[in-house]
């Protein structure tokens, strides 16, 4: 039976791959914006389809996608689901990439100011022929995947008015507003209203070799 979501509930999805030996993590979070009558179908796949589309034919074949890890995180934590997708997960771009701490940053943005309702998405895989002096070449494949991959997620997560049936809202979760003990609190979650990806070359420090994911 395919998970069920009320309106409101709200979601944790981690997108984990690898690259270079070292595992990367995006973590996401969505909101039913109405009733759901199969999350893993209508978020997880959704998602998914979004990287395989834009993202993995252009991102450097020193990555690879592995599974992603998702569970509801409010009003109640529920049980911890993994999704490994089906077809060509690794990167299937120019093989000479750029350090595994190197990464495509994408802000995310709400309607309400201050820190705690601003995040960020740091995209791995960077081939190095897209990028010229820290910047990328905004002729490049992999800039112009970047671009079409944001506005995926955003034709898919970022919903108008009036809702449709069985849509997701992305979210942005602030720990110091929320808390991190689950299950979350209502007050960490703002809805994501656009994403907006940045022309310079970002670090993950977390993601250079031998220090952790």
């Amino acid at each position: 039976m395919p998970e069920t979501a009320q309106q409101g509930d709200k979601f944790q999805v981690r997108i984990v791959g690898l690259v270079e030996g070292q595992e990367t993590n995006n973590i996401l979070y969505f909101a039913a914006a109405a009733p759901i009558d199969d999350v893993e179908l209508r978020l997880i796949v959704a998602l998914v389809q979004c990287f395989q589309q834009h993202l993995i034919p252009v991102m450097s074949s020193a990555w690879k996608l592995q599974h992603l890890v998702w569970k509801r995180v409010n009003p109640t934590l529920g049980v911890e689901n993994i999704y490994i997708p089906g077809g060509d997960l690794q990167g299937q771009g120019n093989e000479n990439a750029l350090p595994s701490f190197c990464s495509a940053l994408v802000s995310i943005r709400t309607d309400l100011g201050g820190r705690s309702h601003r995040g960020r998405m740091f995209l791995p895989g960077l081939p190095e022929v897209a990028t010229d002096n820290s910047v990328f070449l905004t002729d490049s494949a992999f800039w112009l995947a970047v671009v079409a991959f944001a506005a995926c997620v955003t034709t898919k997560f970022i919903v108008g008015d009036p809702v449709g049936q069985n849509q997701f809202q992305m979210m942005l979760y602030s720990r110091k507003l929320g808390g991190s003990t689950f299950p979350l609190q209502n007050a960490g979650f703002t809805a994501v209203k656009r994403l907006i990806p940045n022309q310079v070359v970002a670090t993950t420090r977390s993601r250079k070799v031998g220090r952790g994911s």
